[in-house]
């Protein structure tokens, strides 16, 4: 009887073959992780980190995923569960009894007929190879060329011109996606070479041209701020949402969203929603391996009709946007820190299997946030006290943007950004 080790290689077989990852076997690159865990955050609403994909195409695999895990690995290859997926294939892939474990697993996974002699059969080699290879093959016999233009410098809405070659291509279809999100995939006419697209929300994004399910190349959009702008979503994985009044929100030393700044953006304020600040900018001198944040913020209670709002679970969060990543440190109220979600770098962690207690506070109270990171040793600080500590392995270049996220509306009081050497890089007081 096959073990899960055994459909775990086929199901990195299918993924590499059906988006074209991995090179011919060579082991997944960060771009490629960091795709194809947007891919199943998008299709299973779960986030997976890098370093869990890491550890599942590593060729010593030892330990299974948590079964949540792979339920959501699966998404991609359009199976509802790992159930479902197993059974699929339990006529098509055995166990080869003289064949340790360990020596199973140091089998690359493709080509296909050589795993173990036979350890994928016809029903995975007719889904690996194909009898339809020629409409979803891609070939690439010439330069792709791919470039992107902003309209406005700084602010959104803002669009953005991308100019593009895919002559010496050739494929069934060919798409640009604006960003991470397969949502803004559109198809494109690969007999021209313009296309234009609307960017709603500040950010830096990867766009990318695709073949079928293959990129052929990606482009940095930085859609920059001049100063802090706030937004309104109903729903935060929404693209649509509602632009507050910038110049209003300075009062009495810090950002604030007031009633009547969510009345003039028609704000529904009978229904739960996200308030985020962005600033978005080139932050010159700070790296994601070497800064000093320190910040100053808290929920805000919304009266509404007479009424105060009460929200289970009051949130926020200070996101980094750098060139290859993105870091999040979130705070809740003490009873729900089950719910928060912690990323540094490369290094994921979930509040239902890891301790992050000491994020739980009230967060209608002013908190302050520190954190500080040396050579990749991060240092997070709630009230001058520690809350957390980590290292992560890997760079992911320079810190491109902040935003602020809160459950309803929220303050900030200051932030105060340091380089390596201590030296105030960027800080606003709100005055």
């Amino acid at each position: 009887m096959p073990s899960d080790y055994d459909y775990i290689i086929l199901y990195r077989s299918l993924v590499e073959k059906k988006f074209l990852l991995g090179a011919g076997g060579a082991r997944l690159k960060q771009r490629e992780l960091e795709y194809l865990g947007q891919l199943i955050e998008e299709r299973s609403r779960v986030k997976l980190s890098i370093s869990t994909l890491k550890r599942l195409w590593r060729r010593d695999l030892n330990q299974l995923p948590h079964p949540s895990t792979l339920d959501a690995l699966v998404s991609v290859l359009d199976f509802k569960d790992w159930q479902d997926f197993k059974k699929q294939y339990a006529g098509g892939i055995h166990d080869q009894g003289s064949v340790t474990r360990k020596a199973k697993l140091l089998i690359r996974p493709i080509p296909v007929a050589v795993i173990g002699g036979a350890l994928i059969l016809i029903s995975a080699f007719i889904v690996l190879q194909g009898f339809n290879k020629k409409e979803n093959e891609v070939v690439v016999s010439g330069e792709v060329s791919f470039t992107a233009d902003k309209t406005v410098t700084f602010g959104v809405p803002n669009t953005v011109k991308f100019h593009y070659d895919v002559s010496g291509v050739e494929a069934d279809s060919f798409f640009i996606q604006q960003s991470w999100n397969p949502r803004d995939k559109v198809r494109i006419d690969p007999t021209r070479n313009y296309y234009s697209a609307i960017y709603f929300t500040p950010g830096f994004h990867f766009a990318r041209i695709m073949a079928n399910d293959s990129i052929l190349k990606f482009v940095n959009v930085h859609i920059r701020t001049d100063d802090w702008l706030p937004l309104v979503k109903y729903d935060i994985r929404d693209q649509k949402h509602m632009y507050l009044d910038a110049k209003s929100i300075r009062s009495g030393g810090i950002i604030r969203i007031t009633t009547d700044i969510l009345h003039r953006a028609n704000v529904d304020m009978s229904k739960d929603f996200f308030l985020r600040y962005y600033n978005i900018r080139d932050f010159e001198g700070i790296t994601s391996d070497n800064f000093d944040l320190e910040t100053k913020l808290k929920c805000d209670r919304l009266t509404f009709d007479g009424r105060s709002s009460t929200i289970p679970c009051p949130y926020m969060e200070i996101m980094l946007i750098t060139e290859q990543n993105v870091f999040f440190i979130p705070v809740t109220s003490m009873g729900c820190v089950s719910e928060l979600e912690l990323l540094i770098g490369e290094v994921y962690k979930d509040g239902k299997d890891h301790d992050l207690s000491a994020f739980g506070t009230d967060p209608f109270e002013w908190q302050t946030l520190r954190i500080k990171n040396e050579n990749r040793h991060t240092t997070i600080f709630l009230n001058g006290s520690l809350a957390h500590e980590l290292q992560y392995n890997n760079h992911f270049g320079k810190v491109k943007g902040i935003i602020y996220t809160f459950t309803g509306p929220g303050s900030v009081e200051y932030l105060r950004f340091k380089d390596r050497d201590g030296k105030l890089v960027y800080g606003d007081e709100f005055e």
